[in-house]
């Protein structure tokens, strides 16, 4: 597949079951388009910016900061973010100040069901549609690192509830401008990124369907992080009768050494069952509205012995210089 043609959409969300290499496939994804000469941004929503430590740079807030890589990171505040809502884009500092600044009110928003992915969500509308025009400045590329698949797949589905419940004003034309951007299939496009283990694919084949539903489309692509395929690890199924291994375990002393020697193979054989697995569902036309293409990633620490993130985030990135 052509990388940037399946993934041509402004707005990006990166998806997945924590643990799978979310932040690697962002981040790396994001290098790749600033290579191309992209302006991109990442938007995280953690307790803590992951990203810019890799570059030995200061954490960043609320507001967007260049990293050396070429592209911008930023993590989400919904403080800031509401306060940006009323006072620069409503011009209502005072209504701010009197009320909403309130600390009871400020516990009510952050209790409330959903108003925090809304402003999240308002926030993304911001940069894709109103920062040129407003502030200056806008990005070719803003890509999500979502928050984990449960919650990241409940932010698809916010703006379109609260946009039915019939309620009118600012806060509904912000459901309505934010669930039209979310269901534009040219603007908004979706990765879920996985591994080729059980509890991570398994969480693939409950998810899929519910982003499927919200967006009325599939996702753009699964990213299978290291993935076993034979492209790069030919005939896995079969190396136990190749030559070298056995040789390779007849010149084990120990039993026990031979034991761990079948157990690191069991393993990979069963990673590829996983990704076959895999596979044939994504391919499946009753599970999506169409066939999802799978984008195997190398497992680039077992290939290069590789052990930085950063090395890691690299190599991704010239890879996906290799699919375009």
């Amino acid at each position: 597949m052509q990388l940037s043609n399946q993934i041509s959409q402004k707005l990006l969300f990166v998806v997945g079951k924590g643990g799978v290499g979310r932040t690697t496939v962002a981040t790396s994804l994001a290098t790749y388009f600033a290579g191309k000469g992209e302006s991109v941004l990442v938007v995280q929503w953690a307790l803590k910016d992951s990203i810019s430590p890799l570059y030995s740079s200061p954490q960043c807030s609320h507001k967007e900061a260049a990293l050396p890589s070429g592209f911008k990171v930023m993590n989400y505040s919904a403080a800031e973010a509401i306060k940006e809502y009323f006072v620069d884009h409503l011009k209502m500092k005072l209504l701010y100040s009197v009320i909403i600044e309130n600390k009871h009110v400020q516990k009510l928003i952050h209790a409330a069901p959903g108003v925090q992915e809304l402003f999240f969500l308002g926030r993304l509308f911001w940069l894709v549609e109103l920062a040129q025009s407003e502030k200056g400045y806008s990005y070719d590329r803003v890509i999500v690192d979502a928050p984990a698949t449960g919650h990241a797949v409940s932010l698809f589905g916010i703006a379109p509830a609260i946009a039915n419940f019939g309620i009118t004003g600012p806060l509904a034309n912000e459901c309505d401008r934010v669930a039209k951007l979310i269901a534009d299939p040219q603007k908004t496009g979706v990765i879920v990124v996985t591994l080729p283990e059980e509890l991570p694919i398994e969480e693939c084949y409950e998810t899929i369907p519910k982003i499927t539903k919200q967006l009325n489309r599939s996702p753009n692509a699964i990213f299978l992080n290291q993935s076993i395929n034979p492209h790069f690890f030919k005939g896995i199924e079969n190396i136990k009768n190749e030559d070298w291994f056995i040789k390779m375990e007849e010149s084990f002393k120990y039993e026990n050494s031979k034991e761990e020697l079948e157990l690191i193979l069991a393993s990979l054989i069963k990673r590829d069952i996983f990704e076959k697995k895999l596979s044939i569902w994504a391919q499946n036309q009753e599970n999506n509205h169409s066939p999802i293409p799978i984008v195997s990633l190398p497992d680039i620490g077992m290939m290069y012995k590789s052990t930085t993130s950063l090395t890691i985030i690299n190599s991704l990135a010239k890879y996906y210089e290799s699919l375009a």
